[in-house]
């Protein structure tokens, strides 16, 4: 019985790791990025930010929006495609779009005190 714990408990540990693992590929858009979400509908304007990518994992590297400072998470997959989530005081944004080695670009909609916004993002390696 204790050996039947121990396998199962073994076999459930390597398959968390394996499946929160990110692909290696995920590493080739490691790097600092210089991102820009513009608006295409409501009243948030053009967002310059600095973005980080390490492991596939998006982090905010600089920029504030409304006087609060961006945090940014989120995804990048081997293949490029990421899924992004922008906080900025009581404003939130979602975004997905697609990375290359050198660009990035995608949409994003978000909602604060002002209402809802939208736009599309683009992104250049720094």
């Amino acid at each position: 019985m204790i050996g039947t714990r121990t396998r199962i408990l073994a076999l459930l540990s390597a398959s968390a790791i394996a499946c929160s693992a990110l692909p290696a590929s995920a590493a080739r858009f490691d790097g600092n990025w210089s991102m820009v979400a513009q608006t295409t509908r409501g009243h948030c304007g053009t967002i310059p930010m600095g973005l980080g990518i390490k492991g596939g994992r998006i982090y905010a590297t600089g920029g504030s929006f409304a006087f609060y400072s961006i945090r940014l998470g989120g995804r990048v997959a081997g293949s490029g495609q990421a899924n992004i989530k922008a906080v900025a005081g009581p404003r939130v944004a979602q975004g997905t779009g697609r990375f290359t080695q050198l660009r990035g670009s995608g949409r994003w909609a978000g909602r604060g005190p002002s209402g809802l916004c939208s736009g599309v993002w683009s992104a250049n390696r720094s």
